[in-house]
């Protein structure tokens, strides 16, 4: 009877959210302007609006039965990630690249959730908005073992001091303050907590963020603007350089960050850019965490190098039988 009711239950914060999440798209208001750029890049009329946001109940309860709950005594991470902005490809490219990255490489295969907005996705992904974010949030931290689990929640999007962009035109939906995530990461009971934020001015959500289970990294100063989100790119800057190649060599967060932002730095001085000075918080509690999801992993991966390097002579192919009276090679067409 426990897990009767307890099912019941989710199922009923599901439609709640669902509804809460209509109510908020009709009652939105002080949506952003977008630039010149991006109306130029937008599909007014491409989705729509009223099937998309209906949509969203059973596309979003399928993402979260995809997500396995946690294995006993294994130090698991669990991958959210949230592409808030749907008029430049690259916030969709970038995602959909480090999502596959992290189920390969660091063991979140069954245990990634992504959110997208993307004219193009609207039927394969949940959107990215904060009625959606809190939903999975929660729903992952349900299934995580609070002590032994991570959460890994990567944000790419354009951004303001304290302001991430939610932009999905026609869609109405509200942008994510510092405050409003912190109450959505609050709200799922996480303890272990990896946030990463590629955005302009993405600094500016440290210190509401911050705290001993927290690691936070950032593109960007809370007064700087990060690069590399032009519409054609397959990565902004800092995902390119923290994701695409530091963490493709390493299994550590931490050095992984003085490997990249090193590596923005080279690329914006060559460019004659503002330096952007990305940022980082690492908690003194955490730090031992970091280090055990860092073993586990390397561990797994050195088992699947040996794995991979045993020669299989039992599954070798036998050598074809000798041909009798073969005929010669055909002379080539003149």
């Amino acid at each position: 009877m426990r897990t009767r009711r307890s099912s019941q239950h989710g199922l009923g914060v599901q439609r709640l959210a669902a509804l809460a999440f209509l109510a908020a798209a009709v009652c939105t208001v002080g949506v952003p302007t977008p630039s010149a750029a991006t109306e130029k890049s937008a599909k007014p009329g491409a989705i729509n609006v009223e099937k998309t946001y209906y949509a969203q109940y059973l596309l979003l309860g399928q993402a979260m039965r995809r997500v396995a709950k946690h294995r006993p005594g294994v130090p698991d991470l669990y991958f959210v990630g949230f592409a808030g902005d749907a008029h430049q490809d690259v916030f969709l490219r970038e995602m959909r690249s480090v999502g596959r990255l992290f189920e390969r490489r660091f063991d979140t295969k069954g245990r990634s959730l992504l959110l997208i907005n993307n004219v193009n996705t609207t039927r394969k992904y949940p959107l990215a908005n904060s009625h959606n974010l809190l939903t999975a949030l929660q729903d992952v931290g349900n299934k995580m073992d609070k002590n032994e689990d991570v959460l890994f929640l990567f944000i790419t999007t354009h951004g303001e001091p304290d302001v991430l962009s939610v932009n999905f035109k026609p869609l109405q939906l509200n942008n994510i303050t510092a405050q409003s995530l912190k109450y959505v990461l609050d709200q799922s009971r996480i303890k272990w907590r990896i946030l990463v934020v590629s955005a302009c001015y993405s600094g500016s959500f440290i210190d509401d963020l911050k705290d001993e289970n927290s690691l936070i990294l950032t593109a960007a100063r809370a007064d700087r603007v990060s690069f590399g989100c032009s519409h054609e790119n397959d990565f902004t800057y800092f995902g390119r350089a923290y994701f695409d190649q530091a963490l493709r060599g390493t299994f550590s967060f931490l050095d992984a960050y003085n490997t990249a932002t090193a590596t923005i730095g080279q690329w914006e001085k060559s460019e004659k850019l503002k330096p952007s000075e990305p940022q980082i918080h690492v908690g003194a509690a955490i730090r031992p965490k970091l280090k055990e999801i860092e073993t586990r992993l390397r561990a797994r991966f050195e088992k699947d190098q040996k794995k991979s390097a045993i020669p299989r002579v039992c599954c070798a192919p036998k050598a074809p039988p000798p041909v009798v009276d073969a005929p010669p090679d055909p002379a080539p067409h003149k």
